[in-house]
């Protein structure tokens, strides 16, 4: 019914949409699919570079007329709420302007030492993911959002997409953990420690993309 692209398989595979009609808990799935597909191919257009406003612009695009989302009118908005991941609070809401400030400079200056260095694309991709889901700056989807933004930068680093399949869930939620744990403290990172493992080579608790 549907073509196996690699986009239909990122879609359904690493951000777990089903594109059959039906609801999936608040959110119709058939058109959380057509979102996602327009969501990407956005992202990996000519000519859009990665901005301050392109994780604003990524949800915008994945959330738009989903109810949950118009209701509480948080299609592309930071939240203004606090939020847990399992048994963690992210950080407080009124904190995520400045720190997606952080993150976007994080980013560009990753992926400037990427141009500049040895570092694998690939690991500076995954850290840059990394550093926005511990942030978690949407009210909700902010891990669909956050592989979307991963294949942005792997694109604009000149690589080939990535699927994060289902047996490497697990394996996936842990390195962020990781990367929480390791360079995580008081809503700071340890960018210097970060820099170095990144030259180094050494991944988060091994995971690979």
């Amino acid at each position: 019914m549907f073509a196996k692209s690699w986009k239909h398989i990122f879609v359904c595979e690493s951000n777990m949409i089903d594109p059959q009609p039906g609801y999936m808990g608040n959110y119709p799935g058939c058109h959380m699919y057509d979102n996602h597909l327009k969501a990407l191919n956005f992202a990996l257009s000519d000519g859009w570079e990665l901005s301050k406003n392109t994780p604003l612009d990524i949800h915008r695009f994945l959330t738009r007329g989903i109810p949950y989302f118009e209701e509480r009118n948080s299609s592309g908005q930071y939240r203004l709420v606090d939020v847990w991941i399992g048994h963690e609070l992210c950080p407080n809401s009124l904190l995520i302007p400045s720190l997606m400030e952080r993150w976007y400079q994080f980013a560009t200056n990753i992926m400037k030492e990427v141009e500049s260095s040895s570092i694998n694309p690939l690991d500076a991709a995954l850290y840059i993911h990394h550093f926005f889901q511990v942030v978690h700056p949407f009210i909700d989807g902010n891990g669909r959002t956050g592989r979307l933004l991963m294949q942005k930068i792997l694109n604009d680093l000149g690589e080939d997409p990535v699927i994060i399949s289902f047996d490497a869930r697990a394996e996936y939620y842990e390195s962020i953990q990781y990367f929480r744990d390791s360079y995580w403290a008081d809503n700071s990172l340890d960018y210097d420690k970060i820099l170095s493992d990144l030259k180094m080579g050494n991944l988060l608790n091994d995971f690979q993309l």
